[in-house]
């Protein structure tokens, strides 16, 4: 029975004594399983950190009850913080091409019976109105207010039934405030308490194979705010040429909204007439 003991006491001394071998290069962890997540790591590696909450995955289940997050309206504005957030400020519009260049502006809610507008637009025609906004979905209806955009001098527009009192009409005038180019058209609004103030339609950007770029409405001084946009559907207007939004402040007083329509499609057909020009010019026809 001694030597039994005396032998695992020497086995036990022998393996204390042993001491590990490294067989790879100097500096690397010795490693003692085949399997590398039982490795040893070095001491100067840290640890992995902790993922922060905005890496983490949310739980799907926290997400059933909460309201959906707002998001930007789908504008190259919104890319510059010029985008519209605050949706229920604004009336929401559809555009429709209709006969030849007019066009059909049509409520998002089609309920909303008391907001459905056509515009005419004529062009190259002397001594009459380049634009007719009227009151419904065709050309028989009411004249709300028109705009004259000669080939040479100053357009001005005005609110009111042109073809049943042109006398009465009240004329503003609209210029091109751009420097060298056509992206910026100003108009003067008088609100209803005798103050007159500035506005310009903004291009932000030209589709593809479009006669007509995005547009956005901003009083002068006070860009931050945008008061209306429009977005065109570039390629895919075959129907529908686009959205246009307009918010409502009680403060510009009830034309407002006609004055928005009026501009708006007045800077589209001048668009549109400059895109006709240079499709049928001689220098486009020869390829210069």
């Amino acid at each position: 029975m001694l030597e039994l003991r005396d032998r695992i006491a020497a086995i036990d001394r022998a393996l204390q004594d042993v001491q590990e071998v490294e067989i790879a290069r100097p500096g690397t962890p010795v490693r003692h399983s085949l399997d590398h997540r039982f490795d040893k790591t070095a001491p100067e590696v840290d640890a992995a950190p902790a993922p922060t909450p905005a890496q983490e995955k949310a739980n799907p289940f926290e997400s059933l009850n909460s309201p959906p997050e707002k998001r930007y309206y789908d504008s190259i504005a919104a890319a510059y913080g010029l985008g519209i957030l605050d949706t229920e400020e604004f009336m929401e519009y559809m555009v429709y091409n209709a006969f030849i260049t007019n066009l059909r502006i049509c409520p998002v809610h089609l309920t909303d019976s008391g907001h459905f507008y056509y515009v005419e637009h004529r062009s190259f025609l002397p001594h009459v109105p380049g634009v007719v906004l009227r009151q419904g979905t065709d050309k028989q209806g009411k004249s709300l207010g028109v705009a004259h955009l000669p080939l040479t001098g100053s357009n001005s527009f005005g609110i009111g039934d042109f073809e049943a009192r042109p006398l009465g009409m009240v004329w503003e005038k609209m210029e091109n405030t751009g420097f060298w180019t056509h992206m910026k058209y100003g108009f003067v609004h008088e609100l209803p308490s005798g103050e007159r103030r500035t506005f310009h339609w903004i291009r932000t950007r030209n589709n593809l194979m479009d006669d007509q770029g995005d547009l956005v409405l901003v009083e002068d001084g006070k860009e931050e705010l945008i008061l209306g946009e429009y977005l065109g559907k570039g390629l895919l207007k075959w129907k529908k040429r686009g959205r246009l939004r307009i918010r409502e402040v009680g403060a510009f007083g009830e034309t407002w909204e006609l004055v928005v329509l009026l501009t708006w499609a007045s800077v589209v057909e001048l668009s549109r007439r400059r895109a006709r020009v240079r499709r049928y010019s001689p220098t486009h026809l020869i390829g210069v």
